[in-house]
């Protein structure tokens, strides 16, 4: 009985042979047919994300964590809160009195852009209910967007208000009280 013998020195599959036994015109042809393709998927990719992109500078409001970080930064600076001399130390939640102004928080808290964001700060004594003072960050801009704050827009404002408890120094003596903040941040 004869044995029938399979060779398997088939290994590469149908499309590389086809390639293999092009002839030149025809290697030409295929590798045109692929930078064809390969050029239309990196176009169709870039097209991709650039609306993603497109899509998410349009659609994300950052306007609360512009809010956030400008109370942050009055908060835990230097700008209105109280400081030992000695070793600099600022604390947190004391206000110095002394140091309660617009100039002053217009200096240590600087924004290279004024359009960016504004804010009034009140001390509101706990044990009468009284304002005690009323500083701004950038009053001119403060006084602007004011008027403008709450409506819907481009060209309008958001307003935040956030509340500290605080202790604030006169001199050497402390009184309780509340911290203020009237943020208003552009819309964009």
């Amino acid at each position: 009985m004869a044995r029938k013998v399979i060779s398997y020195n088939h290994t590469m599959n149908e499309k590389t042979r086809k390639i293999k036994g092009m002839k030149k015109k025809g290697q030409v042809q295929y590798f045109l047919e692929s930078a064809f393709r390969i050029g239309f998927l990196m176009i169709a990719l870039l097209a991709f994300f650039l609306l993603i992109n497109f899509y998410i500078s349009n659609r994300i409001d950052t306007s609360r964590l512009q809010s956030e970080v400008l109370a942050n930064r009055i908060i835990y600076s230097d700008a209105i809160m109280w400081q030992e001399k000695e070793n600099s130390r600022v604390y947190t939640g004391i206000v110095d009195m002394d140091q309660f102004s617009s100039t002053t928080l217009d200096m240590k808290i600087n924004y290279t852009t004024k359009r960016h964001a504004t804010a009034k700060l009140q001390i509101i004594d706990n044990i009468d209910g009284k304002v005690n003072s009323t500083i701004y960050l950038n009053k001119l801009q403060y006084d602007n967007l004011e008027a403008i704050a709450g409506k819907q827009g481009k060209g309008a404002a958001t307003i935040y208000v956030k509340n500290y408890p605080i202790t604030y120094r006169k001199g050497s003596e402390s009184r309780y009280g509340t911290l203020v903040m009237n943020i208003i941040i552009p819309n964009s």
